[in-house]
């Protein structure tokens, strides 16, 4: 409407001027005038004006962008003749072809993005002043020549300006030449800022309308979301209580109980039951109402094509909105139809990802739960599934506890727990035993030194100390003054921050252990001994015969050898009784029972002194020995006969193990592997069998016909008691590598 009559205006504006035309050159009798050129000027100007008027007037910032500019064109057209209009926006840095008319038109055309360098458009947006083009063709221009091949021969742009800054460009072509005049362009300025001006209304109304449109969709979600967490509250408040009033001493039913009228405000249900999954089956633990037995406390649901069971094999809710209808049916269906239930809702319980049985709501009602309700349920379950648990865990829990409790006790070994401050924390019944060593009362709470230690004064080396500085298990043996004999384990407890909160003291009475391994150490030295006699024997005979030999020489030659002669064959007998001496001592050693006396070794000494004893009885059996020993050894701490005792027994069992070999050879070698100084037994005997190599040590285990089986167990013990350790290797047919490792004398703590 604003259209059509913004054109019946201009029409009637002009009939006017054409009037007044024709008055004023009847009355000045010449149309060609000064006078009558003058007041065509001012008729035009106030033409003009109404044209601007009439934009103005026309155009609301509610009309389309394209009904705008064809308003726009159509009054232009009464005043200012063009055969080619264009309006060009700046959008992203952009001038882009907004409107173009005729709209068909190859030059300029709608959506065309005009060029910052060769375009005319560009010169005014970057001047702000309008320009006029009389005559293009001779401009020249790749700009010009589209508009010439058009049939455009004259143009005039101005700049469209507002209050923000520059928007863009208005453009009029003619395919006459020096169409427009700087009045024109004036005159179109006006037009260009009236458009403007109306533009960034239209885009400030855009604008406000979009921002109207998100605040009242912002007003909406808001409101949305205030029901909703509201909604979300009243539920999480209900899930609150339900996780408050459950502790982990509730049966079952008392947590039903507990739970069944808060669920009620929020959800409507006439069965309310739970289920949990056992050997037997899916077993209905609470059922609320208490009173009737179907689908009461005890009912079992199949765990193949029960509800329940589905919703706990596929770990999701099974709804049942109508049960007497539904084309699914489940076994339990004719006692929910029996008891009226029309609509159901199963819920797994899971916890940690394992479903443990089914929180089941069932209504008179049909089509009672929603998705919404499942949404609520699930989370009501999440919390009753791990309250459920944690009872669970919490009956465990305690009665690991009474159980632990009763064999903490029962244990024969004392235990004693002990914290940072040396204070008893919890001892075992076996402790009590003490109290006749110490003849002190033990108690709880009290410093542990002042019940153990008779000075009443904090041990010198107290075990549970050294696990609160290295947080690690320290062992120590004790010897009492009644002679018993104590080995103590102390273990470190880390509390939460990673720190010893406490350490746990066992201690065991090792007398007799102690005592009966010395027996056997000692009878296997004395089956050793036994099996050396023959080669000490003739260790001995070959430096006794020396003795007796030159004995004889003196007393029947006297007088026949020098003085020099005499002392030579004296000082052969000398030698020859030192060696007696020597092996004689070495055997002595060996043989002796006494505890460890640790002192600083070098291991190549061991091998030689156990060579003294066993070379001849493994030369006689036609063996070679080969000695591949390092030179300047690093010393070990070490107990010399215990050692003596362990090469000993590696090369008797090296001995034993050629029969039926050709090739008879024995190594012995000594160096060093990282920490340890090691001494390895090497022989091309028979091997031994990977089944047995397990057994080795095995006390009384043996794979030869004589011996005690003791040998190889006592020597464990004696590397284990040096901090050290044997190695084995073996191949059967090929031969047996036994290696004693001692770490080195630095590397050693205090024994």
């Amino acid at each position: 409407m604003a259209l059509c009559r913004g054109r019946l205006e201009v029409m009637d504006v002009k009939k006017r001027v054409n009037k007044m035309f024709a008055e004023i050159a009847n009355n000045s009798g010449s149309e060609n005038s000064p006078f009558h050129a003058y007041l065509e000027e001012i008729l035009k100007q106030n033409l003009q004006l109404e044209i601007i008027n009439q934009i103005a007037k026309s155009i609301t910032i509610e009309m389309s962008f394209e009904e705008m500019m064809e308003d726009v064109a159509t009054k232009l057209q009464q005043i200012i003749s063009y055969d080619l209009l264009n309006l060009c926006l700046l959008e992203n840095g952009e001038l882009v072809v907004k409107t173009a008319m005729p709209k068909d038109t190859p030059a300029l055309n709608i959506g065309t993005v005009l060029d910052p360098q060769g375009s005319w458009s560009w010169e005014v947006v970057r001047r702000k002043q309008f320009s006029i083009k009389t005559d293009i063709q001779h401009d020249g221009g790749v700009y010009a020549r589209g508009l010439f091949e058009y049939g455009i021969n004259s143009f005039v742009i101005v700049p469209v300006m507002a209050r923000s800054g520059i928007l863009g460009t208005l453009n009029l072509g003619s395919r006459k030449l020096g169409a427009y005049k700087e009045s024109d362009a004036h005159f179109l300025q006006q037009v260009a800022d009236q458009l403007g001006l109306i533009i960034e209304n239209a885009r400030l109304y855009r604008e406000e309308a979009m921002l109207r449109e998100k605040w009242e969709n912002s007003y909406k979600m808001v409101s949305s979301l205030m029901k909703e967490t509201e909604k979300r509250n009243t539920q999480l408040k209900i899930i609150n209580q339900i996780a408050k009033s459950i502790t982990v001493e509730m049966s079952l039913e008392d947590i039903l109980d507990s739970i069944a009228d808060k669920l009620k405000t929020i959800i409507s249900y006439d069965h309310l039951s739970i289920c949990l999954l056992e050997a037997e089956g899916l077993v209905i633990k609470a059922s609320l109402p208490k009173e009737g037995q179907l689908l009461g406390k005890g009912a079992v649901f199949a765990l193949d094509d029960s509800g329940p069971a589905k919703a706990i094999n596929q770990k999701k809710i099974i709804f049942r909105p109508d049960i007497a209808a539904s084309q699914v049916r489940f076994p339990e269906d004719r006692e929910l139809l029996q008891l009226g239930i029309s609509s159901g809702i199963i819920v797994p319980l899971i916890v940690k990802g394992k479903a443990i049985g089914t929180l089941i709501l069932g209504s008179r009602v049909p089509y009672t739960y929603s998705e919404e309700d499942a949404t609520f349920l699930e989370h009501v379950a999440d919390q009753l599934a791990l309250c459920i648990e944690n009872a669970r865990l919490y009956a465990e829990e305690s009665k690991i506890k009474q159980e632990w409790e009763a064999t903490f006790n029962a244990t024969t070994d004392m235990i004693m727990v002990i914290d940072r401050e040396c204070r008893l924390v919890r001892v075992n019944k076996a402790v009590e035993k003490l109290h006749v060593e110490f003849k002190k009362p033990i108690r709880v709470g009290e410093k542990c030194y002042l019940c153990f230690n008779p000075k009443g004064q904090e041990c010198k080396n107290c075990p549970a100390r050294c696990v609160f500085l290295t947080r690690r298990p320290v062992s120590q043996r004790f010897h009492l003054s009644s002679g018993r004999i104590l080995d103590i384990t102390a273990y470190p407890i880390f509390g939460d921050d990673g720190h010893v909160r406490e350490v746990v003291n066992t201690i065991k009475d090792v007398t007799e252990k102690v005592n009966m391994e010395a027996q056997l150490v000692q009878s296997a030295k004395l089956a050793a001994i036994g099996e050396l006699a023959a080669g000490v024997a003739h260790e001995l005979n070959s430096p006794l015969t020396a003795i007796i030999g030159d004995a004889l020489l003196l007393l029947r030659d006297e007088e026949v050898y020098s003085p020099d002669k005499r002392k030579l064959i004296l000082e052969d007998i000398r030698k020859c009784g030192e060696r007696c001496k020597n092996i004689i001592q070495n055997l002595s050693t060996f043989a002796r029972q006494e505890q460890y006396t640790f002192e600083t070794l070098n291991l190549n000494d061991i091998v030689e002194d156990a060579l003294s004893l066993v070379s001849y009885q493994i030369e006689k059996s036609c063996i070679k020995i080969f000695k591949e020993l390092q030179e300047e050894l690093p010393p070990v701490v070490g107990s010399r006969q215990h050692l003596e005792q362990v090469i000993v027994n590696f090369l008797l069992n090296a001995r034993d193990s050629f029969e039926g070999k050709e090739t008879r050879q024995i190594y012995i070698r000594s160096g060093r592997r990282g920490q340890y100084v090691y001494i390895a037994v090497e022989d091309t005997g028979c091997g031994i069998d990977p089944d047995q190599l397990d057994q080795i040590f095995t006390p009384f285990y043996t794979t030869k016909k004589r011996g005690t089986g003791l040998g190889l167990s006592i020597c464990k013990k004696i590397a284990d008691d040096h901090g050290g350790k044997i190695e084995v290797k073996s191949q059967v047919g090929k031969g047996s590598t036994f290696s004693l490792l001692i770490p080195v004398a630095e590397q050693q703590g205090d024994l």
